[in-house]
């Protein structure tokens, strides 16, 4: 896993490499073996400003927002292509920053791959204007971009957030300010490289690996006409209460407590090689992992064993282990988190059975091994928030109005799985369960339809062509 050592003192703002407004740096650490691996610009707040100032201008005087959306979706090709072609740096360096196993890198890029050119094309029959006629006489609706449009993403799935929100702000015509994470200096280069191997106009995107200051700043810009965060629930807030002084229009992703409800009568061997990628995928660090087991409580001593037993056979590693499917956790901070979470769980009463500290032989580096709770109940803090890490909470129910009420306890309602033999059964249950997304006998939404969450997980969808529509307003023109 040795790395050289980089360095770089430019930002990638409106479409050209400058210079940082300051010479302060940050050290990218590796979550694999807690070193240096590099040293880039920070971002300010001065930066943030030039950023604005040219989207703005791009988008009021350039040709990008003119253009149709057909003509957009050919430069997004090329951008698309290029992402394709270098798929492998971005990997790597996603590897070095945040950690993900190199297969799942890999694995995520495909899929990425995949979703750019749907949306793409699906954008292509977008209508910018559709006539109507109406009884009161002749309307024009005409779908417009909102204008600036900032992104704010995090580090989990850097080439994910690209996709489901960069490209479509794009298509819609936007000018874009994509706000990284600040984990993500290496992948928010690569935007930009890629931006500019592509042809982006000029102006048109700029990316800003910065810190909070950074990002309260752009939301709460009279200049920003659009605003779209995948955060925590307390980032969610914040954004809300910075964009509601300008009434900036807002979509948020804001992670979710995904419940798996195993039903009575599906046997286990139909369940297993679902739930337990399910929960370990990324090392539980994905908003849509399951992490709410119930289960039937005559079978919870079966089920347990069997997932304890699964579990314990999944190899920890460094994300260059070919065998490893569970590297380290993405940074220090969220390593301490789930360490914290996993006593948290010890003083509240529920029971150990698995894991709860690093694995054998990994001395450095934000390893954790799969860590699994019984006697869990929905008022615990591991049962009611999100832990993002590789920590499941077994619960037991007494029926399927128990398993329901389990299921829906949560603050959270991004998504979820039933497992049921049934499958009238199992869609009688995805009709109750509060979440943006459910599935029967499989894991995660479909990442080629609309996404995004019920109650605090957020609201607004990314993906299909409803992600596109985000980024577009609505004029009505009326012809006599």
């Amino acid at each position: 896993m040795a790395t050289a050592l980089i360095e770089h003192d430019d930002l990638f703002i409106g479409g050209r490499w400058v210079i940082a407004s300051s010479d302060e740096k940050v050290d990218v650490v590796s979550p694999a073996t807690e070193e240096v691996v590099a040293r880039v610009a920070v971002p300010t707040v001065e930066d943030a400003q030039a950023a604005i100032t040219t989207a703005r201008d791009a988008f009021e005087h350039g040709p990008w927002a003119r253009m149709s959306i057909a003509e957009r979706a050919k430069v997004i090709s090329r951008f698309g292509d290029v992402f394709e072609a270098r798929s492998g740096e971005w990997a790597a360096a996603w590897v070095a920053e945040s950690g993900p196993t190199e297969a799942h890198a890999a694995m995520l890029n495909e899929i990425v791959v995949g979703l750019w050119r749907n949306v793409v094309e699906n954008a292509r029959s977008l209508p910018s204007t559709e006539r109507r006629q109406l009884p009161d006489g002749t309307v024009d609706v005409v779908h417009e971009p909102y204008g600036v449009a900032t992104t704010i993403t995090t580090w989990n799935g850097p080439a994910l957030y690209l996709v489901a929100k960069v490209v479509p702000a794009l298509l819609a015509g936007c000018s874009v300010i994509v706000k990284t994470a600040y984990e993500s200096q290496l992948t928010a280069r690569l935007i930009g490289d890629f931006a500019a191997e592509a042809g982006l106009p000029e102006g048109v995107l700029s990316v800003l690996a910065g810190t909070t200051e950074v990002s309260e700043f752009l939301v709460s810009h009279p200049q920003v006409d659009k605003v779209s965060l995948t955060g925590s629930v307390r980032a969610g807030r914040r954004v809300m209460a910075a964009c509601a002084a300008n009434l900036t229009p807002v979509t948020l992703e804001l992670g979710g407590k995904s419940p798996a409800i195993i039903a009575d009568d599906i046997p286990l061997d139909r369940v297993l090689p679902t739930l337990l990628p399910a929960f370990f995928m990324h090392s539980g660090q994905i908003c849509v992992a399951l992490t709410r087991l119930l289960v039937p409580a005559h079978r919870h001593d079966e089920i347990v064993d069997a997932v304890v037993a699964g579990l314990s056979a999944v190899r920890v590693g460094a994300p260059d282990d070919p065998e490893a499917v569970i590297g380290p956790l993405g940074t220090q901070t969220q390593y301490e988190k789930v360490l914290d979470f996993i006593e948290s769980g010890k003083a509240e009463g529920a029971n150990l059975v698995l894991g709860g500290g690093r694995p054998a032989g990994l001395d450095s580096g934000y390893y954790i091994e799969p860590t699994v709770f019984t006697g869990v109940t929905p008022d615990m803090r591991i049962a009611r928030e999100e832990i993002f890490g590789p920590v499941l909470s077994v619960m037991t129910y007494s029926d399927i109005d128990d398993a329901v009420r389990i299921a829906n306890s949560t603050e959270y309602g991004l998504a979820g799985t039933i497992f049921a033999e049934d499958e009238e059964l199992a869609r009688s249950i995805a009709d109750r369960i509060r979440s943006g997304s459910v599935a029967i006998n499989c894991f995660g939404p479909s990442l080629y339809a609309p996404f995004g969450g019920y109650k605090q997980s957020g609201f607004g969808r990314e993906n299909g062509i409803e992600g596109v529509v985000e980024y577009l307003q609505t004029k009505s023109v009326k012809i006599s």
